[in-house]
């Protein structure tokens, strides 16, 4: 499964609108507590909540949409509540002041918020090909192992090694090796359903997690992903790839091991001639 670990994925739909609606709600609500406590108390601070929380999930530009309306909503509530200033302009500018701290609260949320994403984004895929690293696709691998033992359903675990890699980068350079990368994940990709897993493990090394699926859906979509990748190197020649797929009626081992199992039938394809696939049920 393509497994989205950042809160980003949180500000999408309708979770979006009921995001803006509780925020815009509280703010409301400050508004109202100040003019019916006759400008007595301000609850400035308390503002600063929704628009931490807007501009922390939808970024800079929501958060400061969201700190706009804070400080209208503040110069509103001192307008309306009658409270006697020394100069009609003094609510004014103090909405003016509440909006420059209200953005800059916004603008570091944000920031921080898309620095945490890069540093995770970092840690958990491959900078070449966009897709996880070695170590997300264990952690997730170890989820769905566990999901598997919970609800009783069986999984599949690809393995993919490209054939003749290094005599492309030796004779083509590594940038093409590189290109030849990203276009076998690429491939990998397109050839996958939106609930399966696909990493880099390293080097030329791919593997696929197949979520509930059967023995015979799950070399159908091996098939799929070889004749796919193939397809795609038909331009980075000698390049092919050699599939290992195993099945796991049950999860009755640890993650590795499975892995283990698709690498131990990608290495049989490897010894009896490469460009080809092997499976196998456990």
């Amino acid at each position: 499964m393509r497994y989205d670990f950042l809160l980003g994925s949180f500000w999408t739909g309708w979770r979006r609108w009921a995001a803006w609606s509780l925020c815009v709600t509280a703010v409301c609500l400050l508004g109202v507590l100040r003019i019916t406590t006759d400008a007595d108390f301000t609850f400035t601070s308390l503002a600063l909540l929704p628009v931490l929380a807007i501009a922390w999930l939808g970024g800079i530009r929501n958060g400061l949409m969201m700190a706009f309306l804070a400080a209208a909503m503040w110069a509103v509530a001192d307008i309306v509540s009658e409270r006697e200033f020394s100069a009609n302009w003094i609510p004014w500018a103090n909405a003016i002041t509440r909006l420059m701290m209200y953005s800059l609260v916004a603008f570091l949320a944000a920031q921080v918020h898309r620095l945490l994403e890069r540093e995770h984004q970092h840690a958990t895929h491959d900078a070449l090909t966009g897709l996880h690293n070695r170590r997300a696709f264990l952690q997730a691998g170890a989820a769905e192992v566990e999901r598997s033992k919970r609800y009783g359903y069986a999984l599949a675990v690809i393995f993919l090694d490209l054939d003749d890699f290094k005599q492309l980068n030796d004779t083509k350079g590594h940038d093409a090796g590189d290109t030849a990368l990203r276009v076998t994940a690429k491939a990998l990709l397109s050839a996958l359903r939106s609930s399966d897993g696909v990493a880099r493990l390293g080097g030329d090394e791919f593997a696929i997690l197949l979520p509930q699926i059967s023995y015979a859906d799950a070399v159908a979509a091996g098939r799929k992903i070889f004749i796919a990748v193939n397809l795609a190197l038909r331009d980075y020649a000698p390049v092919k790839a050699s599939v290992g797929i195993a099945w796991f009626e049950k999860a009755d081992r640890l993650f590795p091991e499975m892995l283990k199992a698709a690498d131990d039938l990608m290495y049989e394809v490897k010894e009896s001639g490469k460009n080809d696939l092997r499976s196998r049920s456990f």
